[in-house]
């Protein structure tokens, strides 16, 4: 009986142990995607980013005199690195931002390049030759099980493949085949649901990330159970083993 019982507790934190580390479901990417070449055309528009209300411009003038356009780079060149967003040229709630000797500037809805032309040809009645780049400030927010992270759209191009790369927590217990996107775009707020395990991730419309958006990757269903460092494992694992030491010490005075 005693040898049964020792037998009995040794095989449930086996199972335990297999459970914890066995579970594969929503853990793998794109599992279905076979050997293959795609052509990218198909997903081009997506990828396209657009200026939206309370975005942040880096905006960069240069000319052959650079004394004389000075003073159109208030913000310096911040190449997109300035990580508390403070920095470059805001776009205010009616879609515009104040830029140094021209004023107001409607941007809302444009691209990156429309508004370097836009921003070139208006100066251009005061310079010659002229520089002009503008980049989007751009940044996703993203919850990963229990932990947040903040990452940086630098090239502005950010897939979720990328983001997920660059993520802070990469919890092997977190299930990719249920991720939230949460997307404020034109004054509404979608929220979709994608998975990452199928290869559909490649054609979806959220493939290529934007600016400010949420995404939130959900723990695995038996996450609270096979965690290593869940209080509930760890209570049952140290019953169990409790249970075992007494029964043989049970055994050893008997």
């Amino acid at each position: 009986m005693v040898k049964y019982s020792l037998f009995c507790a040794f095989l449930l934190l086996m199972i335990i142990n297999f459970c914890s580390c066995g579970l594969t479901k929503g853990k793998i990417y794109f599992k279905d995607q076979q050997v293959s070449v795609q052509q990218l055309d198909s997903v081009k528009d997506f990828a396209i980013q657009r200026i939206q209300k309370s975005d942040r411009l880096n905006i960069t003038v240069a000319s052959s005199e650079p004394s004389l356009t000075a003073f159109l780079n208030p913000f310096g060149n911040t190449n997109g690195s300035n990580n508390n967003g403070l920095s470059g040229f805001l776009v205010d709630l009616e879609g515009n931002i104040e830029f140094p000797l021209l004023g107001k500037i409607q941007v809302n809805g444009l691209t990156t390049k429309e508004t370097e032309n836009i921003i070139k040809s208006k100066l251009a009645f005061y310079y010659k030759d002229l520089f002009v780049s503008v980049g989007l400030v751009g940044k996703v927010y993203m919850i990963n099980g229990n932990e947040g992270s903040t990452i940086n759209i630098n090239n502005e191009r950010l897939t979720i493949l990328e983001a997920m790369s660059q993520n802070v927590s990469k919890s092997e217990l977190n299930d990719k085949s249920d991720v939230w996107i949460i997307r404020e775009d034109s004054g509404k707020r979608y929220f979709s649901r994608i998975d990452l395990t199928s290869k559909k991730i490649f054609e979806s419309p959220y493939f290529f990330l934007r600016s400010n958006d949420f995404i939130y990757v959900r723990p695995i269903k038996y996450n609270w159970f096979v965690s290593p460092s869940s209080p509930v494992r760890l209570t049952f694992t140290l019953f169990v083993s409790i249970a075992g030491l007494l029964i043989l010490l049970t055994k050893l005075l008997i």
